[in-house]
């Protein structure tokens, strides 16, 4: 698996994807649990219980660090982003494995979406639906 701008990856691969499945609906989060196979770099994350547990700690930690050791040594701290009580994004910052602290990057990152979450509430506005048009405003 290659990472690069742009590309796919599954949600289990990437601090986004993890946020937003821990907050998906509990139908989505078993189908995926159920059918989790361990992609080739997922160092913690070897089984659908291990899995289980980690969207379980996201939901109540309110952001996620992972590491990917291959293809590359990466790290990812995310957080989600509400508009009101409803998760609607997520917010990530990604680095090489080297040097990635931990225990800063996960609160910093779930600070900045907490300040987006704010913003959204105080725009009255809901993020735009998936169909990439703009909501009633």
């Amino acid at each position: 698996m290659q990472y690069r701008v742009g590309g796919r990856l599954p949600l289990t691969s990437t601090g986004v994807g993890l946020v937003l499945l821990s907050f998906a609906p509990p139908a989505l989060q078993d189908s995926v649990i159920e059918d989790y196979v361990p992609g080739e770099g997922d160092d913690t994350v070897r089984s659908p219980a291990d899995l289980r547990r980690l969207l379980a700690e996201v939901r109540r930690g309110d952001f996620v660090v992972a590491h990917q050791g291959r293809p590359w040594q990466m790290s990812t701290a995310a957080a989600p982003v509400r508009d009101g009580g409803e998760v609607v994004a997520a917010l990530s910052v990604v680095a090489p494995r080297t040097g990635f602290a931990d225990a800063g990057y996960g609160p910093a990152v779930r600070a900045a979406a907490r300040a987006v979450s704010r913003q959204l509430s105080a725009d009255g506005r809901r993020a735009a639906p998936s169909g990439g048009t703009e909501p009633p405003g």
